[in-house]
């Protein structure tokens, strides 16, 4: 019988109580293995020869030059790891600079024990992860894709698939919402990326940001 393959996770955060709790409550994941669960300020490094697939991210305090050295040398470790921020702070700009300056998504810290295990797995298999209570209260007061199409000088269906990109759904979900191929969908995205000069799918949302 072959065993389940396992997520190994790495936990960098800057308090001591919630990262034991997020030790004790992952831990009893049965396809995650947490390889790491340290202190911003231990010195402790990822070892490079058993990187994670997922780096759980808390910082404490927006201090966003901090934050990048600690990332870039998670980075330099494990180069191939999703990094999953898990938030205090759930205003736009501070989220969107995290996602530019290398998080793959973000949750907010009061999650659910299961929408977090979704998230991580979620996140393993390159599904961006943007924390929904924060998108829906993001989108709300800026009309939708009105002000976007206008502002950014996108076409309707292109206005509809940065909104879907960045409601978290894969290229699947959206070619299927859209009543588009998978492929159309993927062309789609690489050319906003390409137009805007970003280098990943979770980057798109700073398109809304920039609408309003």
């Amino acid at each position: 019988m072959n065993e389940i393959e396992k997520t190994k996770l790495a936990i960098i955060d800057g308090c001591v109580i919630f990262r034991t709790g997020l030790c004790c409550i992952l831990s009893k994941v049965s396809h995650f293995e947490i390889i790491m669960c340290r202190d911003f300020k231990s010195g402790e490094n990822i070892d490079p020869s058993e990187p994670p697939d997922v780096i759980l991210f808390h910082p404490t305090a927006k201090n966003l030059e901090f934050q990048t050295g600690i990332l870039g040398n998670a980075r330099k470790a494990a180069p191939l790891a999703k990094v999953l921020l898990i938030s205090d702070f759930s205003d736009m700009d501070y989220l969107l600079e995290n996602l530019m300056s290398g998080c793959d998504g973000y949750v907010l810290r009061d999650v659910s024990e299961k929408a977090l295990i979704r998230a991580i797995t979620n996140i393993s298999k390159e599904i961006f992860v943007f924390d929904r209570n924060a998108i829906v209260k993001f989108l709300q007061p800026r009309g939708r894709g009105s002000r976007l199409k206008s502002a950014m000088h996108l076409s309707d269906r292109d206005a509809r698939v940065v909104e879907m990109v960045a409601e978290g759904m894969t290229n699947m979900k959206i070619a299927f919402e859209l009543g588009l191929s998978s492929g159309t969908v993927k062309n789609i995205v690489s050319g906003l990326l390409l137009r805007y000069g970003y280098r990943k799918r979770s980057q798109l949302v700073k398109l809304l940001n920039e609408s309003g």
